[in-house]
């Protein structure tokens, strides 16, 4: 057998295979590294994949998630810096909320599944047929370590994944509540963080202020994640009640039961985080704390009085 090195995470066969390299993620597994491709034989690559496919599943419950939920122009890639401020947290950036899409993709299965598991499918003559051997845990579990081994891609030394998204207003998800209720399932050692930010704020900033009926849009957004109470599953974070105090950052990391470091958290403030870094507007002034947050809150009031 070929000699096994720890730091690569490629398989190949013996010397002349032609076959494509194998390529593993980078993720903590109970059997990594790689064969010298010169040295090892077709029967330790096909060893060595199944180990590798053995160990793929599953992974979703190695890692607790947090999941940022929130709309565009919120501060959310701020959020998402302040969180990746904690050992071993990854917590990623926007994916066009594919995993909204593997939701359904899940959904449309089991529904089919349900309208047809009685019929007589067992026969090649019937238009369902196979409908009845479809494994649908499998299945989910299938989609759900593709994406957390792809698409997340946890590292050596992660504890924590997860990614923000901004496209849960009414246009981009009727079916919050359905797709909430999936997240916990799929993800039991899961949060869920809803950012929240002032609407007229919002409203005004980046592409927002090209809509006519962006402050309708981001008030509806808001009130349906001000809909699920605070729990030890989900919190609410006030981007503008980020102060000199950092006190409503303490409550967050409270909340995920993880690491303060104040050091950290401050130097993340005071970097510019979206995508027009090459901006030369100055990272958000972090307000004093003497400054009274019923101003916050008065402007939060008049916001939605304006909407009614």
């Amino acid at each position: 057998m070929g000699r096994q090195c720890t730091d690569a995470a490629r398989w190949r066969g013996g010397r002349g295979d032609t076959r494509p390299a194998v390529e593993f993620p980078d993720i903590a597994m109970s059997h990594s590294g790689r064969y010298d491709p010169d040295a090892c034989c077709g029967e330790t690559y096909a060893r060595a994949r199944a180990v590798w496919l053995r160990d793929r599943s599953g992974i979703v419950r190695r890692y607790r998630y947090v999941f940022i939920v929130t709309y565009g122009r919120s501060g959310s890639t701020l959020l998402m810096g302040l969180l990746n401020t904690i050992p071993g947290y990854r917590i990623r950036g926007e994916n066009l909320n594919v995993l909204y899409r593997l939701y359904h993709v899940d959904a449309t299965l089991r529904q089919a599944h349900n309208q047809h598991v009685g019929d007589d499918n067992g026969s090649p003559t019937n238009p369902w047929y196979g409908a009845s051997s479809w494994q649908l845990d499998a299945f989910r579990g299938a989609l759900l370590d593709g994406f957390v081994a792809h698409v997340l891609r946890p590292s050596a030394g992660s504890r924590v994944l997860g990614f923000k998204e901004i496209r849960y207003t009414d246009g981009d998800m009727k079916d919050l509540t359905e797709y909430l209720d999936f997240l916990r399932s799929a993800f039991p050692d899961s949060k869920i963080v809803f950012n929240h930010r002032l609407l007229t704020d919002v409203a005004r900033s980046g592409w927002w202020a090209d809509y006519p009926e962006a402050l309708e849009r981001i008030k509806a957004a808001d009130d349906r994640f001000l809909a699920v109470p605070a729990d030890a599953r989900h919190f609410h974070f006030y981007f503008d009640e980020i102060d000199e105090s950092l006190d409503n950052i303490r409550a967050l990391f409270r909340f995920l039961g993880d690491e303060f470091n104040e050091a950290r958290v401050r130097r993340t403030l005071a970097t510019r985080h979206s995508y027009s870094l090459h901006s030369t507007k100055a990272p958000p002034q972090i307000r004093r704390s003497s400054a009274p947050r019923a101003r916050v809150l008065a402007k939060r009031v008049l916001s939605a009085a304006r909407l009614r």
